[in-house]
């Protein structure tokens, strides 16, 4: 997915769109990598993985929930 261009495709004029088509644009089109994740994962050890892959730009969009009332006071 990190590595995925539109270019890599091959050209359906049947089914793609007109702007598509041009493969100037095709090279600028890749994956939008979402990673989604719960509070506790950060307090149990996963917080430097998370925090290498943003770092490194390997992920597009960063999606997590609030913690919970026992998260917080774990981490009192």
């Amino acid at each position: 997915m990190i590595s995925w261009r539109l270019s890599d495709e091959k050209i359906d004029p049947e089914k793609d769109y007109d702007e598509f088509l041009d493969p100037e644009y095709r090279k600028t089109v890749r994956c939008k990598i979402f990673l989604g994740y719960t509070s506790n994962m950060i307090s149990c050890g996963l917080r430097e993985t998370i925090r290498f892959l943003v770092q490194h730009k390997m992920v597009d969009c960063v999606v997590t929930t609030s913690g919970g009332i026992e998260e917080d006071i774990m981490k009192c």
